[in-house]
């Protein structure tokens, strides 16, 4: 329900303001997209995502090591040793 809400309280706003304003708002998204900042801050979330992926990974790994070492432990597959710890 609040999703209809906002859309047609969105569709009101966008026809009272007119194309002109949507067409300075469309500007100013692409000006922010292309600044050095943007660009900045989607590197920084890559790089804490990456980091954040790895430790997952080291956490699996250990995990997968500790419950059944002859398992997956060798194989290198993070895939195949998340379904191994949930048993699938």
């Amino acid at each position: 329900m609040a999703a209809v809400v906002a859309l047609v309280v969105g569709y009101v706003i966008g026809a009272r303001a007119g194309s002109k304003d949507l067409d300075q708002v469309a500007r100013s998204l692409r000006a922010v997209r292309d600044s050095e900042e943007f660009n900045d801050l989607v590197s920084a979330v890559r790089s804490h995502a990456a980091h954040t992926l790895r430790e997952l990974a080291t956490m699996v790994d250990g995990e997968v090591e500790r419950n059944d070492h002859d398992a997956t432990t060798g194989s290198g597959d993070l895939v195949e040793r998340v379904r191994h710890i949930f048993g699938r």
